[in-house]
C-alpha cells in the first residue's frame, strides 16, 4: 500500500512537470499611467510610441497603445487576472485603407470582425469579415504578452508557460524565461532589473521577445527586444 501511494506521488511529479509550471498572473504587480518609448534600430533612433495601463472601476485593466508614425493604435481590456475581455486594433494598410478589428472574448469562444475601408480611387472594395476562434485556459491576448510576463510571480532562475491568442494564427503556446538583468536606467534613475525572455511558437513561424522590466512592484516596462532588431525604450512616466 506504502509502495503503492509513493508510486502515485512520483506520477503526480512527473505529470505537473510535462505540463510546466502554471504561473500566478496579477495586473496589480504593473504600475499605472503613462509611458512613452522610443523605438532603435541599431545606434538609429526612431518613432516614439505611447502605452497606457488603467485600472478600471470594475477591477479590470485597460491596455492601450498609440503609434502614430506607423497611424496605428490598439486597446486591450482583461481581468486582474489577465484574462481577455475585447480588444480594437485600428490601422492604416498600405494601401492607405482604414482597417479596424475587434474582438470580444467569452469563455472560450472569440468572436469579432475585421473591417477595411474601399481605397481612396474605389479600385479596392471595402470589406467586413467575421473572426471566429477558440482559447483554452491561461490565454491571454497576443496585444498585452508583454504586460502578461511582467504580472508573474516566478523569481530569476524559474520558468513558465501561457498561450496568446492573435486572430491570424489562432492560439499559440509561450515559455518565458525569467533572468536577472542587474542595473538598468530609467527617466526616473536606476532601478534593480529582471529579464523576461520569451518565445511564441506560432503556427507561421516562432517570434522571440525579450521584456526588460523593474524588479520591484510595481512593476513597469523599461526596454523590449523585438525581433528584426527592433529595441524600444522607455523614455518617459507620467501619471
Amino acid at each position: 500500500m506504502a509502495s503503492r501511494y509513493w508510486l502515485s506521488l512520483v506520477l503526480l511529479t512527473v505529470t505537473a512537470a510535462a505540463l510546466g509550471d502554471t504561473p500566478s498572473f496579477d495586473a496589480a504587480r504593473l504600475r499605472t499611467g503613462t509611458f512613452t518609448y522610443r523605438d532603435t534600430v541599431g545606434s538609429k533612433p526612431g518613432n516614439l510610441s505611447t502605452s497606457t495601463i488603467t485600472r478600471l472601476v470594475d477591477g479590470s485593466y485597460r491596455f492601450t497603445a498609440d503609434f502614430p508614425a506607423f497611424d496605428q493604435s490598439w486597446e486591450t481590456v482583461a481581468t486582474g487576472s489577465m484574462s481577455p475581455v475585447a480588444t480594437t486594433l485600428k490601422m492604416r494598410t498600405r494601401e492607405g485603407r482604414h482597417y479596424v478589428m475587434t474582438l470580444k472574448y467569452a469563455g472560450s469562444k472569440v468572436s469579432g470582425e475585421a473591417v477595411t475601408s474601399p481605397s481612396a480611387d474605389e479600385r479596392l472594395p471595402g470589406q467586413d469579415l467575421a473572426v471566429a476562434g477558440e482559447t483554452g485556459p491561461g490565454t491571454v491576448d497576443q496585444r498585452i504578452d508583454w504586460a502578461t510576463v511582467m504580472t508573474t510571480d516566478k523569481k530569476p532562475g524559474e520558468s513558465f508557460e501561457f498561450k496568446v491568442y492573435d486572430a491570424k494564427t489562432g492560439s499559440s503556446r509561450v515559455h518565458c524565461e525569467v533572468s536577472d538583468a542587474g542595473m538598468m536606467a530609467s527617466p526616473e534613475g536606476k532601478v534593480r532589473a529582471i529579464r523576461l525572455t520569451y518565445t511564441v511558437y506560432k503556427s507561421s513561424g516562432t517570434e522571440v521577445y525579450a521584456v526588460y522590466t523593474s524588479a520591484a512592484l510595481p512593476r513597469i516596462m523599461l526596454r523590449e527586444d523585438l525581433p528584426g532588431s527592433l529595441v524600444t525604450t522607455l523614455v518617459k512616466v507620467a501619471p
